[in-house]
């Protein structure tokens, strides 16, 4: 997708059940391979169901923050949706988070412009930020979790200040101009430095030092709470992890999903959560019915709750169709961004 222009295509929903499948396909047959598939059922036949409910509600504490900053973010640009018609926006974005590098979420923006003219350089750099506070967040977490147990605490202020460095460095306006003006110097790039230049100026009040501060925070916590449910699904299983041990096997397996940009970093973020919870002493069926549990509440859960809100709001469902009508049958967005539960 371009940063001014509508996007070239609309997802449809058979793009959406294929990748849907074959994102279950690929974990169930990951699963299986790491862990014999009767251990894998006689472990998940002794997990006490009744602490599906406590995880449940913290993955839903987890996406009412991230929609709380979705909310903020917007207002801060000046566009200003219904609180809940914006929640459905956010929501709907979770139907296709298991398509490649996530790019899939970019259906809010589609729907942002279509319903409430919110452009696309303002919605894609509310997105975009979303994200890299998402990962600045999932870093911190990580740092945390490492320093407590085993280094020491100035390695977690160092990430920190690095991130920090890194929104210092993009709120140059000199150095990001200078950067911008280097596109227009390059043939094939020459397009695109009217519009960055565009969307750099649109989302300039998201990268204040407080507005940053203060979304990093909500999303330390939002992640934290799908760490604490890991946490939960080990305890159910007899697993001595402290909490905050349980909170870096999560995070940082979804870190390194993040990395793969491949549906959602599935594969990867399941073989690196199973991974490191035989590193803590669980055994190769445990971890990967912790794994399985953990991924279902989350990743899973949004997917359905996307889904959901799809089926049951016309207006998206007939917004979809009318553009599919108009254009081309897939919805094919170009970004450099990607992300973890």
């Amino acid at each position: 997708m371009s940063l001014t222009g509508r996007p070239k295509r609309v997802w449809k929903g058979g793009n959406i059940v294929l990748w849907t499948v074959l994102s279950a396909v690929v974990v169930t047959i990951l699963l299986t391979l790491i862990s014999d598939l009767r251990v894998l059922k006689e472990a998940l036949k002794g997990f006490p169901v009744r602490l599906l409910i406590p995880i449940a509600l913290l993955s839903l504490g987890n996406y009412i923050l991230r929609y709380v900053k979705w909310h903020w973010y917007l207002i801060l640009m000046g566009h200003r949706i219904g609180r809940w018609q914006n929640l459905l926006v956010f929501l709907s974005g979770f139907a296709l988070t298991v398509t490649p590098g996530k790019v899939g979420e970019f259906v809010k923006t589609f729907i942002a412009k279509e319903r409430f003219k919110v452009p696309y350089t303002v919605s894609t750099a509310v997105l975009l930020m979303e994200r890299f506070t998402d990962i600045g967040a999932l870093l911190v977490l990580i740092c945390i979790g490492i320093s407590l147990e085993y280094l020491h605490w100035s390695f977690a202020v160092l990430i920190m200040s690095a991130l920090l460095g890194f929104l210092m460095l993009v709120r140059n306006r000199r150095f990001v101009g200078y950067i911008i003006g280097l596109t227009g110097r390059i043939k094939p790039l020459r397009a695109l430095s009217g519009p960055l230049r565009t969307f750099y100026e649109q989302g300039w009040a998201l990268l204040d030092l407080r507005v940053f501060t203060f979304s990093l925070a909500l999303s330390v916590f939002a992640w934290f709470l799908e760490g604490v449910g890991y946490a939960l699904v080990a305890w159910g299983f007899g697993v001595g992890l402290n909490l905050f041990e349980g909170v870096f096997i999560y995070t940082a397996a979804l870190i390194g999903g993040v990395l793969t940009f491949f549906l959602g970093g599935l594969g990867a973020t399941e073989g690196g959560m199973v991974g490191l919870g035989m590193a803590f002493g669980m055994s190769a069926s445990i971890s990967a019915a912790s794994t399985l549990i953990i991924r279902v509440m989350t990743l899973w859960y949004a997917v359905v709750i996307g889904w959901l809100v799809f089926l049951f709001t016309p207006g998206l469902r007939s917004l979809l169709r009318e553009a599919r009508e108009e254009e081309s049958p897939e919805f094919r967005v170009q970004s450099s961004e990607g992300e973890g539960d």
